[in-house]
């Protein structure tokens, strides 16, 4: 009995001495996602919680929070003790965007969260269907200058990157084009398959398998060069207009995570950013792994560029 007692309280102090033994030796872990099942942000979870799994030896469960826009993740990340079993993979947008559109949001961006890494960029898609015959952006603007056919743009709700992407290419262009906004991209899918709405912008993964079977088509993408899936199609820029916006998801922990947690995770998500290398090609997206310091500059980065962006577009902050 008195070994037994001596080799649990030698467990316990190596657990307090080294925070990664005592999370090494705990249960499952989570993965937040703000995003319903399906997407591609959900994919891109799971396949990072497969690679997490492998290396570290611990289940990582995806818990899918879908609602405001992604904004639940985060929130529910914030709260959490900051001891590695609670994560969170997140696009963009709530970690850089929406401090700008929400007075009272409820999770501060930076000082909330322990960066660990970027693992991939994201292209937008504008893209049209049967509701026109254009093939091009150019062709689209000239086919919704003219008001009789009432032009509008498809984003997956108000507020997100695709909704002022959309707002940026009506400024930019000069084209009158009605916002209608939609609870997720699949429902925009939609309206554009039936031929309900002229022009989607979303993620390209979400656009990318109604191209390649020719329903709907394309125009083109928003990062700064083209995606290497679909190199016949320009980018904006490429197109004419002045707009470029390179999207990423990055995995989080909340603020306070312990180095030694932090540090393996960072490592384990690195080797498995080049190990999924053909899942990200596969779904139109890019393998781009950034280290935590790097993540965190890149968020201040594109924060700082949004905030004028939403001043101009006449965005009035909710809640």
């Amino acid at each position: 009995m008195q070994r037994r007692h001596f080799n649990q309280t030698l467990l316990a102090a190596t657990a307090l001495s080294n925070p990664w033994a005592a999370w090494a030796q705990s249960g499952n872990a989570r993965l937040v996602v703000g995003f319903a099942a399906g997407g591609s942000v959900d994919l891109t979870a799971r396949t990072m919680a497969e690679s997490l799994r492998d290396a570290l030896g611990r289940n990582f469960v995806v818990e899918n929070k879908p609602g405001a826009s992604g904004r639940f993740a985060p929130e529910t990340v914030r709260q959490a003790k900051p001891d590695g079993d609670t994560l969170m993979l997140v696009p963009h947008g709530p970690m850089t965007l929406f401090q700008w559109l929400h007075r009272q949001l409820r999770y501060d961006p930076v000082k909330d969260f322990t960066p660990l890494a970027r693992v991939c960029v994201v292209d937008y898609a504008l893209t049209t269907g049967p509701a026109t015959s254009t093939k091009t952006m150019a062709e689209y603007l000239q086919w919704a200058k003219d008001p009789k056919n009432k032009a509008a743009f498809g984003s997956p709700g108000a507020g997100t990157i695709p909704h002022f992407i959309g707002q940026g290419l009506v400024q930019k262009t000069r084209t009158d084009m009605v916002h209608v906004p939609y609870k997720g991209s699949a429902l925009t899918m939609v309206d554009l398959l039936a031929g309900n709405l002229s022009l989607g912008v979303s993620p390209l993964p979400d656009a990318i398998e109604h191209h390649r079977s020719g329903k709907l088509k394309v125009l083109a993408t928003t990062g700064s060069q083209r995606n290497p899936v679909l190199p016949e199609v320009p980018t904006l820029k490429e197109s004419g207009i002045d707009l470029v916006v390179d999207g990423w998801y990055g995995i989080y922990g909340p603020a306070g995570l312990p180095d030694s947690i932090a540090q393996t995770i960072t490592r384990a998500l690195e080797a498995g950013v080049a190990k999924h290398a053909d899942f990200f090609l596969k779904n139109a997206m890019r393998g781009a792994y950034l280290r935590p310091e790097q993540l965190t500059q890149l968020q201040l980065t594109e924060a700082a560029q949004w905030e004028p962006w939403v001043k101009s577009s006449g965005f009035k902050p909710e809640d």
